[in-house]
Parts: structure tokens; C-alpha cells; sequence
């Protein structure tokens, strides 16, 4: 475990968030004679810290280019994503941080403070349930019963199927909710200041495992013929009603908390823009998300980059209200939510307009700070048919990895992928890292990018 905390805590002060609890800190290692020991207030931060960097950097970049949210260029290795040439070596760092970081702090939550801290463990559950989400939706496959027992001896974790990490993950969501409906009184001491996303405040949390809940039910639509009522049942059970519900990364105007898309583009300027799909679908529905989501070019307009297009660098970056120094993005969002509702309503044949409009709703009221006006809502929301939903859910959800499952699982939108690339398919996974392949002979390995997920039938 000492090697895991000290991992831990390196990577949660490189990135410069848990300034709160400096204190913790300078007098973690007072006496080197005793062995090391962590805190629920380290472990919760270091959690939430790197789930704000997985959720901003590469596993979500690459599949915003699969899904041409996003375009890479030439000018740098991004170009070889947007041709989907993903090797084994390209996303060892994104499977350490989740696994090594944020995965592992949770199981020691779990493990070591789950009798005295319930709700430091809820909500570490609930971050565990998304990092474990991410991975799986992402790679198939995956270690988690057997993924922390390094200390046993077990150095090699045998896989569990996506299948049984579905299971898991229901699982783990239900724990959470029940430590975090237990009374304040059964706490040691409570989150506050070092919940990052919510202050403590666990009825938010809740409402989030729940749609958590409804996101992986609805996941399930091609393998599951329950799967639409399951996830009308969560999301009508999490009680989210508005944006102010939303669970957001948080990013300051810090040298070193900046928000990750602002600091990607000022470090490698041009290595990444916005892909042409998404800027037009806004320019042609006169969107009033555009200004805001998508930058200006060179030249005063919005343009982005065509699947097929590497060298345009003249074209758009990623607007202010996503890519500012200090701007949040939504993990978990009240649009999602409603998004779920209005599918999960449209597949069990009952009225989803409502749903729809109040996500699409949701969305601009976020991404603007104004009210959609009615006549683009009843433009938005009129046409209520499985493809519109997952449309304006793509419009909705840009920066999150919600698009690229949905694309995997429906189809939708109709994206035409790279016809110069040389699978001319657009990529449905990742491939198996190369360190699992190499030191962990239980890993399932898979190194074909267009080989289907359980759930992607």
C-alpha cells in the first residue's frame, strides 16, 4: 500500500488541487518510523483531482475525435488519432491514472474507513463507479474483482468480462447510495471543503448515483430489453431537477489548476481543433451554443475540421465556456439526465417531448447563461424520434465521452468516418495497453480497434 499512497499523493499535488489540505500534507511523514497512512480527506481529493484530469484529457480527446466532436492535426501525434491509428503504448498514462490513482485510492477508502466514514466512501464509490465506467466502455474487458491485491501477491489480476463489470457497477452504485443515505451522526467527521464537486453535500451525490445508475441501465439497450425501464426507474428515483445538480470538474485560474482543454491548446497550439460535423450541425440550426462552445478562427467565423482534413490549423478551437482557464465541464449533468428520460420514454412508446425539450433546455441554459428561446426549443424537440434524441444529445454533451458510447450503441449521428485512414471505419475501442499485455499474462488482449464491445452488438 505505501508504494500506492505515495503514488497517490505525487500525482494529486503535481497537478496542484489539493491545496486544502496542505496541512495533511507537510506532516504526513513526521515519523519514518511508523508505517505510512492516508486520510479520507487525501483519498477523496486525490480522487476527485484525477477524475478531473481523466475527464479532460486523453481518453475523452481521443474519442471526441472518433466521435468528430474534435479534429487532431498534423502538426503534432493527435493526427495520427484523427487517421485512428491508436497503438498499446499510446494510453499506458490513462490507464495508470485510473487504475493507479483513482481506482486504487477508492479501494483503500473502501478497504481501510468504510466502518467510520460512510460518506467519504459513498462518495468514493460514486467516483469509482465513473473511472471503472470509463474503462470498461473503453477497453471491454477489464481487472476489478482482483485489480488491488498486489499486497496478497496477486500481481496479476485475472479480468472480469464487461458483462460482470456491468453487474459491478450497479453494485457499487447501490453501496454508495446506502452509505450516503446514512445519518450525519455515523460519520467520524463529514466532506466538506475537500469534495471538490459538491461541498459534502450528499443529497447531490445521490441524485448523481442515480442517473449513474440510468447512464449504465440505458448503456445496456442492445443486450438488455429491460434496459429502458431500468433507467426511467433511476432517473425518476434520483429526483435531479436542474443544472444546479450537476457534478462539474473544477478547474481555477491557478498556474497549475488550470482547466485542462485551455492548458492543452496553449501548450500545443494547433495540435487540436473542433471537428466540422458539430460546428456545422450548430451553424445550420442557428444553435446559440456556437459562440460559446466553439471559438472564433482565424478569420472571425466558427469552421472546423472535416474527418479527412489533418493540415487546416486556420480553424476553431474549443469555445470559452469549456476551454477558459478556469471554466467547469459536467461529469454528470441534469441534461444527461433528461436525455436518458426522453430515450428511455421514446423506446418504452410513452410521450419523450417534454424530456427532450427540458434537456436541450438544460444545455443551453449551461453552456450560454440564457434561456433558449421557444422557437428554437420547439425546433430542437419537435421531431422526437430516436435519432433526434441522440442528436441533440450529441450537441449537449460535447466533452464528454457520452457521444461516443452512443454513436457505438445506436448508430447516431450518421458521422462519414476518415476515408483516409486506413481502416476507413471509425475506431468502437481501445486497444489493450502495452504494460498489461506485457507483465500481466491474465489480461484480456485485444489490439483491434474495430472489434465490438459486449454491449455494442
Amino acid at each position: 500500500m505505501k508504494k500506492y499512497i505515495k503514488s497517490i499523493i505525487l500525482t494529486a499535488v503535481g497537478i496542484s488541487l489539493l491545496t486544502g489540505c496542505q496541512t495533511e500534507l507537510d506532516t504526513f511523514n513526521e515519523n519514518p518510523n511508523d508505517p505510512i497512512t492516508t486520510t479520507p480527506t487525501l483519498l477523496l481529493a486525490a480522487m476527485e483531482v484525477s477524475t478531473f484530469s481523466t475527464h479532460t484529457s486523453g481518453l475523452i480527446r481521443t474519442s471526441n475525435i472518433f466521435d468528430q466532436h474534435l479534429a487532431g492535426t498534423s502538426v503534432g501525434q493527435l493526427g495520427e488519432i484523427q487517421r485512428y491509428i491508436l497503438t498499446e503504448q499510446d494510453i499506458n498514462n490513462e490507464w495508470n491514472t485510473v487504475y493507479g490513482t483513482t481506482l486504487i485510492s477508492g479501494h483503500i477508502l473502501s478497504r481501510d474507513f468504510a466502518a467510520d466514514y460512510p460518506y467519504y466512501n459513498g462518495i468514493g464509490q460514486v467516483l469509482t463507479a465513473i473511472n471503472l465506467g470509463y474503462a470498461t466502455d473503453l477497453w471491454g474487458d477489464v481487472p476489478y474483482d482482483e485489480a488491488f491485491r498486489a499486497e496478497q501477491g496477486n500481481k496479476t489480476p485475472r479480468y472480469n468480462t464487461q458483462e460482470e463489470i456491468y453487474q459491478r457497477l450497479q453494485t457499487i452504485l447501490d453501496e454508495a447510495i446506502v452509505n450516503l443515505k446514512k445519518p450525519a451522526s455515523s460519520n467520524v467527521s463529514v466532506p466538506g471543503n475537500d469534495d471538490y464537486i459538491f461541498k459534502g453535500n450528499v443529497a447531490k451525490w445521490i441524485k448523481v448515483a442515480y442517473v449513474l445508475k440510468a447512464r449504465y441501465a440505458l448503456r445496456l439497450t442492445q443486450v438488455d430489453t429491460n434496459a429502458a425501464q431500468k433507467a426511467l426507474d433511476y432517473i425518476t428515483a434520483s429526483g435531479i431537477s436542474s443544472n444546479a445538480d450537476d457534478a462539474n470538474t473544477f478547474f481555477t485560474e491557478q498556474a497549475n489548476e488550470l482547466n485542462q482543454w485551455y492548458a492543452f491548446d496553449n501548450s500545443r497550439a494547433n495540435y487540436l481543433k473542433t471537428g466540422a460535423f458539430f460546428v456545422n450541425t450548430l451553424k445550420t440550426n442557428l444553435d446559440p451554443r456556437l459562440s460559446f462552445a466553439i471559438a472564433e478562427d482565424d478569420n472571425g467565423g466558427y469552421t472546423g475540421n472535416a474527418a479527412d482534413d489533418l493540415d487546416t490549423t486556420s480553424s476553431s478551437y474549443i469555445g470559452a465556456a469549456y476551454a477558459s482557464p478556469d471554466s467547469p465541464v459536467g461529469i454528470v449533468t441534469y441534461a444527461e439526465a433528461k436525455f436518458i428520460e426522453a430515450e428511455a420514454k421514446f423506446r418504452l412508446g410513452q410521450n419523450a417531448q417534454p424530456a427532450l425539450e427540458a434537456a436541450v433546455a438544460a444545455s443551453v441554459l449551461k453552456v450560454t447563461g440564457t434561456a433558449a428561446t421557444p422557437v428554437f426549443l420547439a425546433t430542437a424537440s419537435t421531431t422526437v424520434t430516436l435519432e433526434n434524441i441522440i442528436q441533440q444529445k450529441y450537441l449537449a454533451l460535447f466533452l464528454t465521452m457520452e457521444p461516443y458510447n452512443d454513436y457505438r450503441r445506436t448508430g447516431f449521428p450518421a458521422l462519414v468516418p476518415n476515408q483516409s485512414s486506413n481502416t476507413k471505419t471509425i475506431p468502437v475501442r481501445f486497444p489493450t495497453p502495452s504494460d498489461e499485455r506485457n507483465y500481466n499474462p491474465n489480461a484480456t488482449v485485444v489490439s483491434n480497434v474495430t472489434t465490438n464491445l459486449w454491449w455494442d452488438k
